[in-house]
């Protein structure tokens, strides 16, 4: 009788100079299939935009959005293993039942811890404007609310990074240990998703010349970078043992 196996995870530190490689890995790709990823990626954006036009609808769009996330990242893996690609892959984790489940529950609970941090930035940024207008400083309880907003957003950001990679190809379907993984990546690579942060503000500047039209290029680039930090970032390692588990 075969033993049964154990899927260890293993979180790499990359080096903070990895995040310019992921940007170039990623260039590679688009060159590779620009008629497939850049028009998924803009019909991703075009849906999106679509269902936000009314509030039920708009519910529909959280829901669908990590289906797409998925689709969009297995289209780049397709592309990756030479695949012949199309741009309905973007619909396909939606048929796939293994995932169902925990992507709209990671769908779910973004929602839930997002929203009220963007009433919570509403409230300050328009606390911000009347004390602009009144040509009054700010108080230090506004600047410390500030301050706890943007750790608050880091924080919802680190949990939910990976989050939907991890859950799609890792198989991994216990909500604790994908928020946890994620978090956990993102905290030993804060270096390198700086730098990666800064280097996308850098290429989404660049683009003001055009009017923005660049960004139909740089926006499907900078996904794809980031699904690149993914694979960079974690790896399997299989042991045989006892136990099939997996392991953070």
């Amino acid at each position: 009788m075969e033993k049964p196996f154990q899927l260890k995870l293993i979180i790499r530190r990359v080096a903070v100079s990895a995040s310019m490689q992921w940007l170039k890995d990623a260039w590679q790709l688009i060159k590779q299939a620009p008629m497939v990823l850049i028009p998924m990626f803009l019909l991703t954006v075009a849906i999106a935009v679509l269902l936000a036009q009314h509030q039920l609808t708009a519910i529909v769009g959280v829901f669908l959005s990590p289906f797409f996330t998925a689709g969009f990242y297995k289209t780049v893996v397709g592309a990756q293993q030479q695949q012949d690609i199309s741009i309905d892959w973007l619909f396909k984790p939606l048929m796939e039942p293994a995932c169902r489940r925990i992507l709209i529950i990671i769908a779910a609970l973004n929602y839930l811890l997002t929203t009220p941090l963007l009433s919570f930035h509403q409230h300050l940024y328009q606390t911000m404007k009347d004390a602009s207008a009144a040509n009054v400083p700010l108080d230090s309880t506004v600047v410390l609310q500030l301050v706890l907003l943007v750790a608050l957003f880091a924080l919802v950001f680190m949990l939910f990074a990976y989050a939907v990679a991890i859950a799609y190809f890792l198989k991994e379907q216990r909500l604790v240990v994908i928020l946890q993984s994620s978090f956990i990546a993102c905290w030993r690579n804060v270096a390198a998703l700086l730098l990666f942060s800064l280097l996308s503000f850098a290429l989404v500047a660049l683009t003001i010349p055009t009017l923005f039209i660049g960004l139909i290029v740089v926006l499907p680039l900078l996904n794809i970078a980031f699904f690149m930090s993914f694979n960079d970032v974690f790896a399997l390692q299989v042991k045989t043992t006892n136990d099939g588990v997996l392991e953070v």
